[in-house]
């Protein structure tokens, strides 16, 4: 039985680092919410998370996001940290998710030639 090989450019959520929470954002010196990925992201998977990126800052009070290889930061003045915390899992997951799967969607299926 065959396995397929990890995707490598579909990152995975390690966990996070998650400092104490400052209630006003100064991004050049408050620390960040990390989330530690498996890999660093792949520039098409970038583009689907900077596309559903507004929707968290505006909900969640996310001041500003950097990716910086397998990290991603989060700088905001959300007084909880775990709800930031499960709403970047979430986010993070439905994009690998959706990733892989127009991913699927674009790779040919193998074919045999026909012998004759």
């Amino acid at each position: 039985m065959s396995s397929s090989p990890p995707d490598n450019e579909a990152p995975r959520l390690l966990g996070f680092d998650v400092p104490d929470l400052q209630e006003n954002v100064d991004q050049s010196e408050d620390e960040a919410i990390i989330a530690m990925l498996d890999v660093a992201p792949h520039a098409a998977w970038l583009a689907l998370f900077n596309d559903r990126l507004d929707a968290l800052k505006s909900d969640l009070g996310v001041a500003g996001v950097e990716v910086e290889g397998p990290s991603i930061r989060f700088y905001g003045s959300i007084s909880d940290g775990r709800r930031l915390a499960t709403a970047v899992a979430s986010l993070i997951n439905d994009v690998t998710l959706d990733y892989r799967s127009q991913s699927s969607a674009r790779k040919v299926p193998f074919e045999r030639p026909d012998p004759f």
